[in-house]
Formats: C-alpha cells, sequence, structure tokens
C-alpha cells in the first residue's frame, strides 16, 4: 500500500472520530443514528481505498498500455520494447508511460496516453542525465 493512501486513511479516520466525539452534543437517538452513518462511511472509504481505487488504477494503467502498443508497434514496427508505468496511484484521465526500446537501452521515453491519444512528453537517459548532457542521439524520437 502506498504512503499515501495510508495518509489518506488516517486522515479520514481522524476526521470520522472527530465528528463522533461532537454527536455527544446531540440527543442520545440521534447521537446513534449519526454514529452508524459514520461508521458505513469510515468502512466504505476503507474499501474504497484498499480495493476498488487499485482496481480502478490498474484497468486504467492496462488500456493506455494497449493504446501505447498499438502506437509503437505502427510508428516503429521492426523494434521491441518494454513499458513500464509511472507508479501514479493518481485515478487521471492522462496516463504517463515510460519506454526502453532494446535497441536504444540507455534512453527512457516516457509517453502520455489520454483516450486513444499518444504523446512522447519527454526523454532521458537510465541514468537519470538529459539527452543534452549526455551526447546521445535519440533514434525514437517522436
Amino acid at each position: 500500500m502506498e504512503p499515501i493512501i495510508i495518509i489518506e486513511l488516517f486522515f479520514i479516520t481522524i476526521c470520522i472520530f472527530a465528528l463522533g466525539l461532537l454527536t455527544f452534543l446531540l440527543p442520545k437517538k440521534v447521537r446513534k443514528f449519526i454514529w452508524g452513518i459514520l461508521g458505513v462511511i469510515l468502512i466504505c472509504s476503507y474499501i474504497y481505498q484498499g480495493a476498488i481505487r487499485p482496481l480502478i488504477i490498474e484497468q486504467q494503467t492496462g488500456k493506455a498500455i494497449e493504446v501505447l502498443k498499438g502506437h509503437l508497434e505502427e510508428k516503429h514496427p521492426m523494434d521491441s520494447w518494454g513499458i513500464t508505468d509511472t507508479d501514479d496511484i493518481k485515478i487521471e484521465p492522462v496516463i504517463n508511460l515510460h519506454v526502453i526500446f532494446d535497441s536504444e537501452p540507455k534512453v527512457v521515453y516516457e509517453y502520455t496516453v489520454k483516450d486513444t491519444v499518444v504523446r512522447q512528453v519527454n526523454m532521458w537517459t537510465v541514468s537519470g542525465t538529459s539527452i543534452g548532457e549526455s551526447g546521445i542521439e535519440p533514434q525514437h524520437a517522436e
């Protein structure tokens, strides 16, 4: 589980606990009803953060990888490559993916995928330096 998810769950738990304490100012029947609602909200939050959200992100990334594969097969049919995601844990309309071509193993290309639109947005060497500083001429620049 990503640290940001743990922080979000901690924040939700603290907010629910604080609201639960505020219910002591209300009559007993209303207090029990609100505690029930807060409990359901807490359980639903944990289920969403722990189970549903990772599935959405995995599905979203899988679709983006398939779109990128199609794009790369069209642009570079005689080459092979490896695609990795950027470990983003956010549900976003734009997915960033990294590609390393087998014919050019020292350069990482970053692509964004939004729906079916693929764009190459950045490139750098595997060591982390920029292409200009390394003196490598990129073969797959778009």
